[in-house]
């Protein structure tokens, strides 16, 4: 994909995200770990990196579960994409709805990943993870759970 026609299908994902109904479906779904997604959208493969949250990397303790779980959640679903930019590495960032459920809050709800503190906007996010973190659920569970950005450092 060309960098001019990339930049145009990212402006014609953000524009119809803008839109409250405007939803871009998903297909041919790839699970890259637990927030970041290879797709099909309008006839093109683009990576995209749920926003919002973190999860473990795959060299990482809990990295295979949590991509195991997204891939749970997105398996014979029907998918969709609300897109919010791109980031550094090219990704589309967004939301992934599984049967019009938010699949980026359902990771933090089940444990599966962090709030990314940094970059995080929706308040729910911080209660869901807190019951988590009460109720032991996923990465919650582990005596000593590191953030993935914690990880990447020391890695």
């Amino acid at each position: 994909m060309t960098k001019t026609f990339k930049l145009l299908f990212l402006l014609t994902l953000c524009i119809s995200a803008g839109v409250a109904s405007a939803y871009t479906p998903l297909k041919n779904i790839k699970v890259v770990d637990g927030d970041t997604i290879r797709a099909e959208a309008k006839g093109q493969e683009i990576k995209i990196r749920l926003v919002e949250i973190d999860a473990p990397e795959m060299d990482q303790p809990f990295g295979l579960q949590s991509k195991n779980f997204l891939n749970r959640l997105l398996y014979k679903k029907n998918v969709t994409l609300v897109a919010q930019g791109e980031d550094r590495y090219g990704r589309v960032l967004g939301n992934i709805f599984s049967d019009e459920i938010n699949v980026n809050l359902l990771m933090v709800k089940y444990g599966m990943a962090w709030v990314y503190e940094k970059y995080a906007k929706n308040s729910s996010l911080f209660k869901h993870q807190a019951q988590a973190q009460e109720e032991k659920l996923g990465i919650w569970k582990t005596k000593e759970p590191m953030a993935p950005w914690v990880w990447r450092r020391q890695n």
